[in-house]
């Protein structure tokens, strides 16, 4: 028995996707204000743009679409995670999906990474 653990998405979903991202964008960053987070759009460090970067927190959010699932796009994003790693730089990852359907859990997680970042701060 053949379980496929990657099953394509069929033209129709991949256009709805690419038809909401706007939307998906539009309403995290809402959300964002909303909570109250600064979170500049479109942000863009050496050669690679982020959806949104704070840079007093040095926290980048990315929004992934379907194209993220193929492996040319996977490959692309390679070297950028390494080069904004080394500028100690946090990218947080989501789906146009989560954002969609449960923003609420995006803002737990950017809440928890914001946590974490004050425990590791130190005053000279």
């Amino acid at each position: 028995m053949n379980i496929n653990l990657h099953q394509p998405e069929t033209e129709t979903i991949i256009k709805h996707s690419l038809n909401n991202s706007l939307s998906s964008t539009e309403k995290l960053h809402k959300e964002l204000i909303k909570k109250g987070f600064s979170f500049l759009r479109n942000y863009k460090i050496d050669n690679y743009s982020f959806d949104f970067y704070c840079p007093e927190l040095k926290i980048a959010l990315e929004i992934d679409g379907y194209a993220h699932e193929y492996s040319d796009i996977h490959n692309q994003d390679a070297p950028k995670k390494l080069h904004i790693h080394s500028l100690a730089i946090i990218v947080l990852r989501f789906t146009d999906y989560q954002i969609l359907v449960d923003i609420e859990e995006i803002i737990r997680a950017l809440k928890f990474q914001v946590q974490l970042l004050s425990r590791n701060a130190y005053v000279v």
